[in-house]
This record gives structure tokens, sequence and C-alpha cells, in this order.
């Protein structure tokens, strides 16, 4: 697991997104701890999807804070149902359309905690934008949808293409990890949103708190993954049998796909690997030239 996008941009974002977390939770006076152990984390050579997750342990380590955002999460899915029970007329409206259902779920993905260069669109105006990319897909019959959560406030959101997908016949589970990571939704946090869970579906916790969908393995599934995370980690498991529903938040991510930034994107793994790789290609033989 060794896959950056673009290791020293990457590893920037992390030393930008760690040390903005020890500034909400009011513990700058360990900055320089926090900075010390992130530097021999990023010496070890592993992948992003490791750094990352472990970096965030370590933040919860010298805090001593469980969950860091545990409140705020909380009060993003109060914005989230909300939000949802107007998203729900809309589907009801087209009949429980699986297209328009990820299409919101997309347009979501616009919360973050700090990743570099970003600044977060009020949810409530942000879920009304189109795709820039949407990729046209069937979803297979005969699997078993995974529907991977990343972060609260749009999980509310994410439940309704869960419900839109059972109504459409699909077998669903809900996947989330079952360690706290920066503001992505656990089994706990779920308990806000509990009235828009069907009782019918099941939720299940992946070990720790890297990306879950390094835990989905078996023939039976598909996977339908929110946020960069998880698209990331489909590169390094190389895991092209998915879909990722998100926003270009970051100007790597936004770059690497040739989009405009903080555009929503409905793109296969698949795609998603073709297109890095192709990246890699040419700035090898630029540097050639």
């Amino acid at each position: 697991m060794r896959a950056w996008v673009d290791s020293e941009l990457c590893k920037l974002c992390l030393i930008y997104s760690r040390s903005q977390d020890l500034v909400k939770v009011k513990h700058t006076d360990i900055l320089h701890e926090l900075l010390i152990k992130i530097a021999d984390l990023i010496q070890t050579s592993a992948g992003r999807s490791y750094v990352f997750a472990n970096s965030f342990n370590i933040v919860k380590q010298i805090t001593n804070l469980e969950d860091p955002y545990k409140h705020v999460k909380k009060e993003l899915n109060q914005v989230g149902v909300q939000l949802a029970q107007l998203i729900r007329g809309e589907l009801e409206a087209v009949g429980w359309d699986i297209r328009i259902a990820m299409r919101f779920s997309a347009a979501a993905n616009i919360i973050d905690t700090s990743t570099l260069g970003y600044e977060p669109l009020d949810l409530q105006k942000a879920i009304w934008h189109e795709p820039f990319i949407e990729e046209e897909v069937v979803l297979p019959r005969n699997k078993h949808i995974y529907l991977v959560l990343d972060n609260a406030g749009e999980a509310a959101v994410d439940l309704l293409l869960a419900y839109a997908l059972m109504k459409n016949g699909y077998r669903v589970s809900i996947i989330v990890r079952s360690e706290s990571y920066e503001i992505d939704v656990l089994k706990d946090d779920l308990m806000d949103l509990r009235e828009l869970i069907d009782e019918d579906v099941e939720i299940i916790e992946t070990p720790g708190n890297m990306p879950p969908i390094f835990y989905i393995d078996n023939d039976d599934s598909y996977v339908i993954a929110k946020g960069i995370a998880n698209l990331e980690a489909s590169l390094e498991i190389n895991r092209t049998n998915s879909l990722h529903l998100l926003r270009a938040k970051c100007d790597v991510l936004a770059k690497a796909l040739r989009v405009p930034k903080n555009s929503p994107l409905i793109i296969t793994g698949e795609t998603f690997k073709k297109v890095i790789q192709e990246n890699m290609l040419i700035r090898e033989q630029s540097s050639k030239v």
C-alpha cells in the first residue's frame, strides 16, 4: 500500500490537516509533538491511507480524545436530517430514481475538516450542484451493494440513496469505520439519523479507522463509496469494481481528473485508475525531456 496521487502535495496536506485538528480541539501547545510523530510516520514509506489514518490516531493519542469531532458530527447530522427531509420529497417525485439519488449524494460531499486549500460551501446550497463527471453505470443485480459512508451531515443524504437502492430491488448494506477518523460517521453517530435508516438495512463496521473499502473483498459485492479517502484507497488496493461519489475538493485530485476544483463526481474505480496511470506516464515522459 504505497500509492499517493501526488506524494509531496499529499504529505503537505497531511501536515496541514493534522495541525488544524489540534487547532480545532484547542491543543496547539503539543503541536511540536505531533509534527515529530508525523515525520516519523511519513518515513515509513507507507501508502496514503495508512499514513492519514494513523496520523489521526496520533492526534487522538496525544490529546486523549477518542473522538475529537464528536460534537461537530452531531451538529452536522442535525443539518443533514433537515436537508434529507427536503431531498426525500424530490426523490419521491421521481420514483426514487437511483441516478438522481446518486447525484444528490455526490453533491453532498461538501463538508471537510481541513483539506489543504479547501473552503467548504453551504450544504443546503451545494446539494443542487450537478456532477461534472457522471459515468453511466448499470449496477449488477446479482451483487450485494455495499454503501460506504463518509462524513457526518452528508450521511443523511447517503441514507436516502440506500433507501432508493432498496426500493429498486437491490440488497444493500451500509459500511462505516469502527473507530473515529475526522468527521466520518461511526455507527453510534448514525443514531442521530435513525429516522432515515430502513429497518431492513444492515450496518457493518470495518476494523480500526482505515478506509472501509480496504475490507470489502468478497466476490458477491459491488461497492458504492463516498469521499476522497475511499477513492484513493481503491487505487492502493487495485480495486476497480466500485463506484465513487465525491467532490474534487483538493487541487491534486482536481488536476489529476482535469475537472474544476470542488466538482461533484460520479466515477468508477476503473476510470480513476486509468486516469492516474495516464498522468503518471505523462509526468515520466516530461521528466525525460
